[in-house]
């Protein structure tokens, strides 16, 4: 059978992608094992600041995702003036948002660390690295975006390489600057953070400078100026973007700390299926940005038949691998489960959790691939609404219900997932089959 060229092309894109989230994984472990090196306080410290760090980057994804669904369609529509003026918009927003949490972050830190529960001796510890990371969140928002630009044309080799390169600078200068060299002592936790801003920058200024080689994309001083209708169409599309990936990470911060009183092996068994479902989410991840770069594209070239078959080949790819994948993780379990314990009750609960997630990865599927492909379409309040559902009304009051009011326990979390992602998938067949999918950008 000769596989079409849409699905080659949607492979093509997705696995750059994919192996890039993978190295950003591993270059989190390389980290997490350094700070772990500096004691408890030191792993603590950065906790509570990933808290509002993981909430900034979801901010900026749902920039660069609007970047990308604007820049896909002028690229595919071979508008180079336009495409150069939405990169350029997208970098202002992002860099404004970033200069925003930036300031609240400064300013607010003692009282952002009190919110979070840290007591005065975790604070004196995590202050600094607190300041330092969020401080400079704005390189962290030109990072994502300008990552956006490459991927928006197609390409995601390019990101994949830059990141090969930032990740080997940044394990060199975390070494350095947290333990030092010859006569530098190093700087601890704060070398950590700036280790991480430091690469940050010079992934952002390596993929800027790559920009610049490529004619559609590179930016010249007469197209550094504002544009009032595209920056409102910009800023109207990345508002409810934005809030759908902050009610999900919200409802994330609720159920988990319902799980957190569940006992020692509940959460414990939910930790290690999260870190191994991450395999299969990252799959899912890749073959969404697949599915938003070549759509765009193609509602740009008013290639309506190809549409329909990118978000297609999208979601079967991403299905069965995602779905492989989690099938594997859940029958090796109880080898592959006492990497991280010995407990039965864990590894027993471990195999039931990731049994019940590999059913529901045909709809996490749906739900990655759909979000992006009608994000693509023009539509970002859809996705938001279905996200506010799905978490809030199915996930989040799902496990308040079953899982800690009535005591059945991590199963029903998982339930409560799946149930999640079964409902926010039939919707989204639902828009597809009674609404305009493709919708105008000013």
């Amino acid at each position: 059978m000769q596989i079409p060229y849409q699905a080659k092309k949607v492979y093509k894109i997705a696995l750059p992608a994919i192996e890039e989230s993978y190295l950003q994984s591993l270059l989190g472990v390389v980290d997490s094992f350094f700070i772990a090196k500096l004691g408890l306080l030191a792993i603590n410290a950065v906790g509570v600041t990933n808290i509002y760090s993981m909430t900034y980057v979801g901010v900026f994804t749902a920039l660069s995702a609007t970047l990308s669904v604007f820049l896909s369609r002028a690229f595919g529509a071979k508008d180079v003036e336009r495409s150069k003026s939405v990169i350029f918009h997208g970098l202002f927003i992002s860099i404004l948002v970033g200069l925003l949490f930036s300031v609240v972050s400064v300013l607010f830190a003692e009282s952002l660390l009190d919110l979070v529960g840290a007591n005065e001796e975790l604070k004196d510890k995590a202050i600094i690295y607190f300041k330092v990371i969020l401080g400079l969140t704005p390189f962290v928002a030109l990072f994502t975006a300008q990552s956006a630009t490459f991927r928006a044309i197609g390409d995601t080799k390019t990101p994949l390489r830059i990141g090969i390169e930032m990740n080997f600078v940044h394990v060199i200068l975390d070494y350095v600057l947290i333990f030092g060299i010859g006569a530098f002592n190093g700087l601890g936790l704060t070398g950590a953070a700036i280790a991480m801003i430091l690469a940050r920058i010079y992934g952002f200024i390596r993929l800027f400078i790559k920009s610049q080689r490529i004619p559609s994309i590179a930016l010249k001083i007469g197209d550094f100026r504002l544009t009032g209708r595209l920056a409102s169409s910009m800023a109207k599309f990345a508002v409810p973007a934005t809030l759908e990936r902050l009610s999900m990470r919200l409802g994330q911060v609720v159920y988990f700390g319902l799980i957190v009183r569940m006992g020692t092996e509940s959460y414990a068994a939910h930790n290690i299926a999260g870190t191994l479902t991450t395999f299969a989410y990252t799959v899912g991840g890749g073959f969404a940005i697949a599915a938003s770069t070549l759509i765009g594209q193609a509602i740009g070239e008013k290639n309506m038949v190809d549409v329909k078959e990118y978000r297609k080949w999208s979601y079967i790819q991403s299905a069965i691998s995602m779905t492989l994948i989690t099938a594997v993780l859940a029958f090796s379990s109880p080898w592959v489960g006492k990497l991280f314990t010995t407990d039965v009750t864990v590894l027993h609960l471990l195999m039931i959790v990731l049994m019940i997630d590999m059913v529901s990865q045909p709809f996490l599927a749906s739900v990655l691939v759909d979000t992006s492909a009608v994000q693509a379409g023009g539509n970002s309040t859809f996705p938001m609404i279905v996200t506010i559902i799905g978490i809030w009304i199915v996930r989040t009051l799902g496990v308040y219900l079953f899982a800690w009011k009535l005591g059945y326990g991590l199963p029903a979390v998982w339930i409560s997932i799946a149930a999640d992602n079964a409902l926010r998938a039939g919707l989204f067949v639902w828009y597809r089959k009674k609404r305009n999918v493709i919708k105008d950008l000013a």
